[in-house]
């Protein structure tokens, strides 16, 4: 995407124009219809509009974020196979390496629709004084947060650097200082909402479903934990801070992306087809000893996928048809976190507590049970750190996290021994080489 081009096609949208190849918006997802731009950024309630749009911007059919993240995120470690090889972006991104294409659609709608929705929750971030009541402000900050978040920490997993602002040939910075924008957003909405509850109005203008107190701190929780170990090297100051958010997230509350007839999810709608993505096979793409063997053995894997045949595995759960919801965490993943960071800080009776939490459990808000013996591994900090990386896998299968997870947790990257993954990063995509010169150099792979 144009980097210089954002804040123009960010005008576009607030005039009524919608940049998703759709025929029209839906009364779930209203965008601001004829209104003007000064009207929209100097009227709560058509701010209020623009957020209800970040969720469809976010979520809505094939070249949303959360398609390419949670897709992404699978066929980077070998957990889908593309079931018709017609369909060449997702066959290049399941292969890796030097497949991909530069002008991949995959890659470029990645791109593209994070830094829009980045551009479009910037906006509402930077016109809150025009909220009169402090319910309808904070709802305006919480929501533009989480969309901000959600849409640039899923370009810090994917990308070694982002351009932070938008501007005519924007410079890029490391996905570290992204990392920091987003913990810093996510903060300062997370403060406000400790002392000030969202207005009813504001609730009754956005598609229903995010539970926004809880997912900041599940967010905050899940940024902690990667900028802990952004440098490689392990920063307890930041585990901490992780295990305290995980540990204030309420696991009995759902927070997800709600869908209908009209506001499809956008990963049902393709896996449902059987015609374009399915697991790899009942191992999950887990390798190296990581897959349950038999694979029965644990429920997580039969949660997720079923099997039509001797080569195809379906997607269940949160793909299973257009109309499933899709959680925007999952409750698993607030324990494993606190598992690792205790894991890390060689708190070995802290950790294993919370690996068993996951381990043993039968059932949570999600249906997620995993019925799995205490861990019973040596107690060090690299054989714990395994099975929660693996746990990881089964519990949070294509959450769009699998890719920071392997080179997080030093798994073997690719065209190393027993390869895990199929590329470091992504490349950058075409548009933007082709009209940003401070775009970087593309990883190796």
């Amino acid at each position: 995407m144009k980097t210089h081009h954002i804040k123009r096609l960010a005008a576009v949208l607030l005039l009524g124009s919608s940049l998703l190849p759709v025929t029209s918006c839906n009364k779930e997802y209203i965008n601001p219809s004829e209104a003007s731009v000064p009207s929209v950024i100097n009227n709560p309630d058509a701010l209020m509009t623009l957020c209800a749009g970040l969720q469809y911007r976010y979520t809505i059919r094939r070249q949303s974020p959360l398609y390419c993240y949670a897709v992404g995120g699978g066929y980077s470690v070998y957990a889908l196979y593309t079931l018709n090889i017609g369909n060449t972006s997702e066959k290049e991104i399941e292969t890796g390496k030097g497949a991909i294409t530069l002008n991949n659609s995959f890659i470029t709608q990645m791109w593209t629709q994070c830094l829009l929705t980045r551009t479009e929750a910037e906006t509402v971030l930077a016109n809150l004084n025009v909220a009169a009541e402090a319910g309808d402000r904070v709802g305006l900050k919480a929501y533009a947060s989480i969309f901000y978040a959600l849409s640039m920490g899923m370009l810090v997993q994917y990308y070694e650097q982002i351009p932070l602002v938008s501007g005519h040939h924007a410079t890029f910075s490391p996905r570290a200082e992204a990392l920091k924008k987003v913990i810093a957003t996510l903060e300062s909405a997370d403060a406000e909402l400790n002392s000030t509850t969202i207005s009813t109005k504001f609730l009754s203008k956005v598609p229903a479903g995010i539970d926004a107190k809880n997912t900041i701190k599940a967010l905050l929780a899940r940024f902690y934990n990667i900028q802990s170990m952004i440098s490689g090297t392990y920063n307890a100051a930041d585990g901490t801070k992780a295990i305290t958010y995980a540990q204030a997230v309420d696991p009995l509350v759902k927070s997800e992306f709600r869908f209908s007839t009209a506001t499809t999810n956008p990963v049902g709608e393709l896996a449902a087809t059987v015609n374009v993505f399915g697991a790899i096979d009942s191992t999950l793409g887990l390798r190296n000893g990581l897959a349950p063997v038999p694979a029965s053995s644990d429920p997580r894997v039969g949660f997720y996928i079923s099997r039509t045949n001797a080569t195809t595995y379906p997607l269940k759960a949160f793909a299973l048809n257009t109309t499933a919801s899709y959680p925007v965490y999952l409750p698993g993943e607030m324990t494993l976190i606190i598992a690792e960071n205790y894991a890390r800080q060689s708190q070995f009776v802290n950790a294993l507590l919370a690996l068993n939490a996951v381990r043993t459990k039968t059932n949570d808000i999600y249906g997620i049970g995993a019925n799995q013996p205490p861990y019973t591994g040596a107690v060090n900090q690299a054989a714990i750190l395994a099975d929660i990386y693996k746990q990881r896998r089964l519990e949070m299968f294509i959450s769009g996290q699998e890719l920071e997870d392997s080179r997080r947790f030093g798994r073997p990257g690719p065209n190393q021994p027993g390869e895990e993954r199929n590329r470091n990063f992504y490349p950058y995509p075409l548009t933007e080489r082709d009209n940003n010169p401070n775009t970087p150099a593309d990883p190796t792979i």
